[in-house]
């Protein structure tokens, strides 16, 4: 790269308007005549304006609340469709009803058992709702009951740790 002789240059490389220098202070002087005969900015704020000034942004955002909303949904369709729904449904329940009774019969038995097994009756309660005849011992004595019978209701019902228990006391 060769290098410029900056170390000669006289010059700096600015250069300024003729008579620059001798108008400068003409200038200045002519500026502050025209700010001294300018007494006020031209701009106004009317008598008690920062009084009424919250009051009358108050007032217009009133007049603007009282656009008309349209609605996107028809309360009036809604509460038709609903009760002609609702007529609908109430028809078919009554003039399509084909549900039979419940009887005890209908019942099955499983049911029945799970109901008694779940709920906390005594002895005493369910023997209320038995009649003599049924609670006869001849009932239970004639009853005969097999032995694989037996042996499933021991396996469903009880746990083999007690039945090891109960043999070994």
């Amino acid at each position: 790269m060769t290098q410029k002789k900056l170390d000669n240059n006289i010059t700096s490389g600015f250069k300024t308007p003729k008579d620059y220098f001798s108008k400068v202070e003409e200038q200045i002087l002519n500026e502050v005549k025209v700010i001294d005969k300018a007494e006020h900015s031209g701009f106004e704020v009317p008598e008690s304006y920062f009084e009424k000034v919250e009051s009358n942004i108050l007032d217009t955002i009133a007049l603007e609340n009282n656009t008309k909303v349209v609605s996107l949904i028809s309360w009036k369709k809604v509460t038709y469709t609903t009760a002609i729904a609702a007529c609908l449904v109430l028809m078919f329940n009554v003039f399509f009803n084909t549900s039979e009774k419940v009887t005890f019969e209908s019942i099955e038995i499983t049911s029945i058992e799970n109901y008694i097994e779940t709920e906390d009756y005594t002895a005493y309660e369910l023997a209320s709702l038995l009649t003599e005849d049924e609670l006869n011992k001849d009932n239970f004595i004639d009853t005969e009951i097999s032995e694989t019978t037996l042996e499933d209701y021991l396996l469903d019902h009880v746990e083999v740790e007690d039945l090891i228990l109960e043999q070994t006391q």
